[in-house]
């Protein structure tokens, strides 16, 4: 449960209470307001030197006899920091450091600065400092060689701090809880060019070192896993008045093409929510390809993958998922990672909207929701149970390691049941009023709950009743698929017939389907290919595991599923032929998984690569040569995916290669104890 706490001396609300175990800071009883980050960056030695200059607010707690000394300091996150200097209201003050957690080194090491008795509610903290050039401890920050590059000239920097890895490059608060503006001062070389998730203010140029300084501010508070940086030969393109996309120049064309439709997703999410866009601008910043998500949503500049560029937008709801985000998840935030659902279900419900206004389809959004249901249903049945449900009990549990489709399918269904429940009209006077009530603050699962519940009371008796009886608890605790609805599908039937023809025409080897799908859509497309692969799976009542061959043969001379440049089609037709074991497939498939680190790609191939006899050891050679294009959260990821389902084989196979067995030699086993040298963390991580 949460609440607000008025101190009744002060009349001041205090913050909501909830325990947030993945912060060592002590938001309940000082919290940041705003911060000056001023930075050069040091592509050099692969470090950040920085002066964080903070003004913060002390709290006056909820129990000033009994807060175990918390509100007597401030506590900040931070992550493999090297602290040169701090003062506190222009005093050098003196300031404690711990040791990392072991077995949480995800959670860095508590900075504690101590606050004297004179100081007021509102102080100012000067911390001087440089990040690691170690990618484990900076784990936000991924350093890419000109090779890693499109244009192979210069190097580049991009940092990605969600879940909680702001901490990484920056002393703070990092917790969705606590929300500050900032300005930033970035120092870097003349060749480059800086941008961040903040407007854009002026650069000026230093002749005298040969350096640029670009400065920025954020007005709307955001909390810290929101602060974005991004260095590297870059050029720009107006696509509206306030939108902009961002790149290297060799791809900025394509860029420009794939993405025109920004300003007409903002302006449509502007039409649903019934509020403008609070950010001013909305650019993209299109990265290199180790980037490990299909898009980030910096306020002011989201970050997107290449893998978006297929050639026809056929790809672009990411876009307007990011575009979502403005609302929901950016001005109105999840209180707790244990509430993620909030920030990812209530996009997707709105992407998903977006995108049917936009495209004006008759079927509403059913054809997406139907590929939504069916990722997951895998992934629920890949995933600790414990981790199925809605609000999660995450403890100081590594937020990285909860990820997965549930908070974004099982959370839209939530949302849309809802939707369904009181009628979209009703609905959206609920959306608008929603976001108006929580913008530039927080939410909890309980508070949606509540407030919900409570919205039609007075206005409308028939929808009070229904959303007051509408199964809560079940939603929002249960593990588990949620109850679907019946879906229309007008189109995804064809595809889903012609997936049973296929599987039909493997089985009995009889009359191969002639259905010509060169009308078909991408989304249909990929409906064909997701009905195969969950037949394969075991859907359907279909006892078939995997395809012959020579059926995947025709169907690449019929279809040309492996020569895709759509990566959504890509994907699935390589998952669907490492699963049938087809080895001609596997250079393809390595091309892909080398050239993009997107994690909703390179995951499951690395896993379906790993289960196969046949594919093991290229997973572990692929990855053992690949690992330092990863970014570090991706890397880290693949890791524990490669290990957590067979921990004590691993462990038993390292322990008899070292003392000379033979059974260390089996299939991986010198893979595996290479292995171990990157995946200790995740072992570590994993013991009980």
């Amino acid at each position: 449960m949460t609440k607000e706490n008025t101190n009744i001396s002060t009349g001041k609300i205090q913050p909501k209470v909830e325990e947030d175990k993945s912060t060592l800071s002590n938001p309940l009883f000082t919290r940041a307001k705003h911060v000056d980050w001023n930075v050069v960056v040091n592509f050099k030695e692969h470090i950040l030197n920085a002066t964080a200059t903070y003004q913060i607010e002390i709290l006056p707690s909820s129990n000033n006899d009994d807060d175990d000394g918390q509100g007597k300091s401030i506590e900040l996150d931070t992550r493999g920091l090297n602290i040169s200097s701090i003062t506190l209201d222009g005093n050098t003050t003196d300031f404690k450091l711990d040791d990392a957690i072991e077995g949480k080194l995800h959670l860095g090491q508590r900075l504690t600065i101590p606050l004297p008795k004179s100081a007021t509610e509102l102080v100012t903290l000067v911390i001087q400092y440089t990040t690691s050039p170690d990618a484990d401890k900076c784990s936000a920050a991924q350093w890419l060689t000109p090779a890693q590059t499109s244009g192979k000239n210069y190097p580049y920097l991009f940092t990605q701090c969600q879940a909680i890895h702001a901490r990484s490059i920056l002393p703070c608060y990092d917790c969705p809880r606590v929300k500050m503006t900032y300005n930033a001062s970035i120092t870097v070389p003349s060749w480059s060019t800086a941008v961040m998730s903040a407007l854009p203010v002026q650069s000026k140029s230093r002749p005298s070192d040969g350096m640029h300084t670009f400065t920025f501010e954020q007005p709307v508070p955001i909390p810290a896993y929101l602060l974005a940086l991004a260095v590297g030969e870059l050029a720009s393109r107006d696509l509206s008045p306030r939108c902009r996309v961002w790149c290297e120049p060799s791809i900025l064309d394509a860029a420009a093409d794939e993405f025109h439709q920004t300003e007409t997703f903002l302006t449509t999410a502007e039409d649903i929510t019934s509020m403008p866009y609070a950010w001013q601008r909305y650019d993209l910043l299109l990265l290199p390809g180790s980037f490990p998500y299909g898009g980030m949503e910096n306020p002011c500049l989201t970050f997107v993958t290449p893998t978006l560029l297929a050639g026809d937008g056929s790809l672009v709801c990411v876009v307007a998922h990011e575009i979502a985000h403005s609302w929901t998840g950016n001005l109105v935030t999840n209180l707790t990672w244990g509430h993620f659902w909030l920030n990812e279900g209530w996009t997707t419900w709105l992407q998903r909207r977006i995108m049917n206004k936009v495209e004006g389809v008759s079927h509403d959004m059913d054809l997406d929701t139907i590929g939504g249901a069916l990722a997951l249903e895998k992934d629920i049945a890949l995933i600790d149970e414990k981790m199925t449900s809605l609000v999660l009990t995450l403890g100081d549990g590594d937020p990285d390691e909860s990820y997965s489709r549930v908070p974004y399918e099982k959370g839209f269904h939530l949302i849309y049941s809802l939707e369904r429940l009181v009628g979209q009209e009703t609905f959206l006077e609920l959306v608008a009023a929603y976001l108006k009530k929580f913008a530039y603050t927080t939410v909890t699962s309980e508070e949606f709950r509540q407030f919900c519940i409570s919205f039609w009371k007075d206005t409308n008796p028939v929808a009070y009743t229904k959303v007051k009886e509408f199964p809560w608890d079940a939603w929002l605790y249960d593990y588990g698929m949620p109850p679907l609805p019946k879906f229309n599908k007008e189109l995804a039937e064809a595809a889903e017939l012609l997936a049973a023809a296929w599987v039909d025409y493997d089985a009995k080897l009889l009359h191969a389907p002639t259905t010509d799908i060169g009308q078909w859509t991408s989304a249909q497309r990929v409906c064909f290919l997701d009905a195969m692969l969950n037949m394969l799976q075991g859907g359907e009542n279909c006892s078939l595991k995997k395809f012959e061959i020579s059926t995947l043969k025709l169907m690449q001379e019929m279809y040309g599923f492996h020569l895709s440049k759509n990566s959504e089609i890509l994907f699935r037709y390589c998952m669907l032929a490492v699963q049938s074991e087809d080895k001609d497939i596997y250079p393809t498939v390595v091309r892909f998984i080398t050239s993009q680190g997107r994690m909703k790609y390179i995951r499951p191939l690395y896993r379906a690569m790993f289960a196969s006899a046949a594919a093991r050891s290229i997973a572990i050679d692929t990855f053992m040569r690949s690992k330092d294009f990863y970014h570090p959260i991706a890397t880290k990821m693949i890791a524990y995916d490669m290990t957590r389902d067979q921990k004590r084989t691993f462990l038993s196979r390292l322990k008899m290669k070292v003392v000379g067995s033979k059974v260390g030699m089996a299939s991986g086993g010198l893979g595996l104890i290479a292995l171990a040298a990157i995946t200790s963390v995740a072992m570590r991580r994993s013991k009980k």
